[in-house]
C-alpha cells in the first residue's frame, strides 16, 4: 500500500472522528428561575391530590450543594391508605438564574413518568379527567375535549414524523442508487444531535447568548459535517465492498455504526445530556372547549425544513442533471457508467445527500426534545428503516409516508395504551409489513420467488 493511499485513509478517518473530540464546554442558555425545586414539585402534586390532608417532604442533593430530587409524601381526607407518593427528579442547573426541570417522575399510583407524560400534565387545564381527584367530583369528558386531545396528539405526530422521513429519505436514496442499507445514518442522527449539544454551548460559553444568526451557523455547520460523514461512509466501507455479495455491506453497515456509537460513548461518556434551551414559544389553535390545543415553534422549525428539503430533492432529483445521472445509475450502473457517467461520484454524492439528511433529523430532535445520549440513534435508525419499507423504501414519497404513519402509531400507542408499549407497536407494524407487503405500500421494492433465486 502505496504512501499516498495511507495518507488519504488518515485523512478520512480524522474527518469521520474530528467533530468528536470538541471538549463538552457546560453551558446553558438563560432562563428566569421558577421558583425552588420544592415548590416545583409541590404543583405536580395537585395533579395526584388536590387537597391532600397533610404533607411530608425529604430533599437529596447527592453532595453537589443543590436539590436533585424532592420526595413528597401525602395523606388523603379519604383515609390513611388514600395517600401516596411521589419523587421529582430535577436536571442539573448550571447557574442560580437557569430553570428548574424535572427529568422523571416517580409516583406510587402510576409508577415512573418520562418528561413527554410530565409536559402533557403541565398543559392539560383539565387534569381531573385524566387523574381522578380526591377532593372535587370529577368533570365529564366531553366528546369535543376527547376530539381535540387526539388532534393535538395528530400534530406531535407530524412534527416526529418529519424526523422519521428525513432520516428514512437517507436509507431511500442510498438503498436506490447502490441496493445498501446504511445502517450507519441512525448514528449520523445521534451526532447530529451532539453537534448541536456542542456548538451551542460553545457559543453560550463565547457569546453569552444564541441568536438566530447563530442558530443558523450550527444548522449550516451541522448539515456540512453531516455530509462530510455521508461521503466518507462511501469512500472507506461502501465502495471497496460495492462488488461484493449483498450481505458483505449490510455485515459492514452495522460495524460501522458500532464504531460511530462507542466512539462517541468513549469521547463524550455515557451520561444522558441535556440541550437547556429556552422554553420554546407556542400558538395556542383551540382553545376554551376542554382541552387547549397548541403549535410550538418546534413543530413549526422541522415540519418547514422538511418541507423545504423535500422540495429540494424533488427539483434535484426530476430539473437538474445530477438528478438524471443519479436515476441512470439506479437503473442499471453499468450502462450509465458506458454512457459517459461518473458513477462513484455520483454515488458518493448520493450518501452525503443521505448523510445531510440524517444529520438534519439529528439536529432538529435535539433542539426540540434536548435529550441527547450516545445510543439514541440506534432505536431511531430502526424506526427510519421501519418507515422506510412501510412506505416503500426506494420511493421518495413512500419514505414520507412511512415516516408520518410510524409516528402515528407511536403516538396514538402512547396516548391509548402507554408509553411504554409505543416501540413494541412500530416493530409490530415492521413484521406484519414484512409479512403481508414485503415491497411496501407503494410497492417499490419487488421481491423474486424462493424458487426463481439463483
Amino acid at each position: 500500500m502505496g504512501t499516498a493511499s495511507i495518507r488519504r485513509k488518515t485523512v478520512w478517518a480524522v474527518l469521520v472522528l474530528l467533530p468528536l473530540l470538541a471538549i463538552s464546554i457546560p453551558g446553558g442558555a438563560r432562563a428566569q428561575a421558577q421558583g425552588d425545586a420544592v415548590s416545583h414539585c409541590q404543583d405536580m402534586l395537585r395533579a395526584f391530590d388536590r387537597s391532600p390532608l397533610s404533607i411530608s417532604i425529604e430533599t437529596e442533593d447527592k453532595g453537589l450543594g443543590e436539590t436533585t430530587a424532592v420526595r413528597i409524601d401525602w395523606q388523603s381526607e379519604k383515609g390513611p391508605d388514600a395517600g401516596g407518593w411521589i419523587i421529582c427528579y430535577f436536571l442539573p442547573r448550571h447557574s442560580e438564574s437557569d430553570a428548574w426541570q424535572i427529568q422523571q417522575l416517580d409516583t406510587s399510583r402510576y409508577g415512573p413518568m418520562g418528561r413527554y407524560e410530565i409536559q402533557q400534565l403541565l398543559k392539560l387545564e383539565h387534569l381531573e379527567d385524566l387523574i381522578p381527584s380526591q377532593a372535587e367530583p370529577k368533570a365529564p369528558t366531553t366528546p369535543e375535549s376527547t376530539a381535540l386531545y387526539f388532534l393535538q396528539q395528530g400534530i406531535n405526530a407530524v412534527s416526529l414524523g418529519c424526523v422519521y422521513a428525513l432520516i428514512a429519505l437517507g436509507f431511500t436514496l442510498v438503498y436506490g442508487i447502490s441496493r445498501a442499507i446504511n445502517f450507519a445514518f441512525g448514528e449520523v442522527y445521534m451526532m447530529g444531535a451532539y453537534f448541536i449539544l456542542l456548538t451551542n454551548a460553545a457559543a453560550l460559553y463565547l457569546l453569552g447568548q444564541t441568536g438566530t444568526g447563530v442558530l443558523l451557523l450550527i444548522l449550516a455547520g451541522g448539515l456540512a459535517v453531516s455530509a462530510a460523514y455521508g461521503w466518507a461512509m462511501e469512500r472507506t466501507v461502501f465502495r471497496p465492498l460495492r462488488g461484493a455479495p449483498s450481505t458483505v455491506p449490510l455485515i459492514a453497515a452495522i460495524g460501522l455504526s458500532i464504531i460511530l456509537k462507542e466512539s462517541v460513548r468513549l469521547l463524550q461518556g455515557a451520561k444522558t445530556r441535556y440541550l437547556l434551551v429556552e422554553e420554546l414559544q407556542s400558538w395556542p389553535l383551540v382553545t376554551g372547549h376542554g382541552f387547549d390545543v397548541y403549535v410550538n415553534q418546534g413543530h413549526v422549525m422541522v415540519a418547514a425544513a422538511t418541507v423545504v428539503m423535500l422540495a429540494l430533492l424533488w427539483w434535484v432529483s426530476m430539473r437538474t442533471r445530477f438528478g438524471r445521472q443519479q436515476r441512470a445509475c439506479a437503473q442499471d450502473p453499468h450502462m450509465a457508467r458506458l454512457l459517459g457517467v461518473d458513477v462513484d461520484r455520483t454515488i458518493a454524492a448520493t450518501f452525503m445527500i443521505g448523510g445531510t439528511l440524517a444529520g438534519a433529523a439529528g439536529i432538529f430532535a435535539g433542539a426540540q426534545y434536548g435529550v441527547i445520549n450516545f445510543h439514541m440513534g440506534t432505536l431511531m435508525g430502526f424506526k427510519a428503516l421501519t418507515a422506510a419499507l412501510l412506505g416503500g423504501i426506494g420511493s421518495l414519497p413512500g419514505a414520507v409516508l412511512g415516516g408520518m404513519l410510524i409516528a402515528l402509531t407511536e403516538t396514538l400507542t402512547a396516548a391509548l395504551v402507554g408509553a411504554a408499549w409505543k416501540d413494541i407497536a412500530v416493530f409490530i407494524v415492521l413484521v406484519l409489513v414484512l409479512w403481508l407487503r414485503p415491497g411496501g405500500l407503494l410497492a417499490t421494492l419487488k421481491t423474486i420467488p424462493a424458487d426463481e433465486r439463483v
